[in-house]
């Protein structure tokens, strides 16, 4: 539930939802990134699950094969922000932080490097939710498409040994077990994207 108010919030704010919001048709009209049907991620195979296009922003969601959108174990998403407000990396940054603080989130690091912003973002178990989430994300500017994101989120069962760790040693556990290797992936990943314009 977090999740989902923390991107609703971040879309609100980036501008991805509002009046410049367009008809899924119209949206297919304008420049996009061009996504896969599948993804492999750490020798696992993500298939594109679900898809969204308000406009401004679009969204493409990638499960393994026996995995839905409502219980799922790890995701992919990539997110195409056609930046019409022309934001730069440090606005976005800064407009992120604001989402997490107002909402509560403690475990989060945004920066901007090699002209790319590398995020990662750690949700504790909630009521509705009794994993622990941890997203991390890599995201950079395409020409003629905006900015474009790449993100993998994985859950972490709340297991005992994770209960019986203190706040402070279990979230190192997590950034040295799960943050930082996926980090480390992503950073050394070469990207590839490609824009299309279906004018």
């Amino acid at each position: 539930m977090k999740k989902i108010l923390i991107l609703a919030a971040v879309s609100f704010l980036a501008g991805c939802v509002g009046s410049s919001t367009l008809p899924q048709k119209n949206a297919e009209k304008l420049p996009h990134i061009e996504v896969p049907k599948e993804i492999v991620h750490n020798g696992k195979t993500y298939y594109l699950r679900a898809q969204q296009d308000l406009g401004s922003v679009a969204r493409y969601v990638y499960l393994e094969n026996k995995e839905n959108l409502k219980n799922w174990k790890s995701e992919i998403e990539i997110l195409n922000d056609r930046n019409t407000e022309q934001r730069s990396i440090a606005d976005r940054i800064a407009l992120r932080e604001k989402v997490y603080k107002n909402t509560g989130v403690e475990h989060f690091q945004l920066m901007e490097k090699d002209d790319s912003l590398y995020a990662f973002v750690i949700y504790a178990p909630s009521a509705q939710h009794d994993d622990w989430q941890v997203d991390v994300a890599k995201g950079e500017n395409v020409m003629g498409c905006g900015f474009a994101q790449y993100q993998y989120s994985l859950k972490i069962p709340k297991t005992k040994k994770l209960m019986n760790m203190g706040k402070v040693k279990l979230i190192g556990y997590l950034k040295k077990y799960a943050v930082d290797k996926e980090m480390e992936r992503l950073s050394t990943t070469k990207w590839n994207w490609v824009c299309r314009n279906n004018e």
